[in-house]
């Protein structure tokens, strides 16, 4: 029983922690090369957005097939 108290516990912990992101929103560590970085930044400079916010609705749009 103790268990399922520390981890209910760490799992509302959890949840309230977004460490300054949008609620609903999850980070994750991918490892790209230099060149590829540079394209992605000047591309996201065009648009006006900021690396993490380009990468994403590219991705978006490829799954939902735009």
């Amino acid at each position: 029983m103790a268990r399922k108290k520390v981890a209910k516990k760490a799992a509302k912990k959890a949840a309230k922690s977004t460490h300054g992101r949008a609620a609903g929103k999850t980070q994750i560590s991918i490892s790209l090369s230099e060149s590829l970085v540079k394209g992605i930044d000047k591309m996201a400079a065009k648009e006006n957005r900021n690396r993490s916010n380009f990468i994403s609705n590219v991705l978006l749009d490829k799954v939902e097939g735009r």
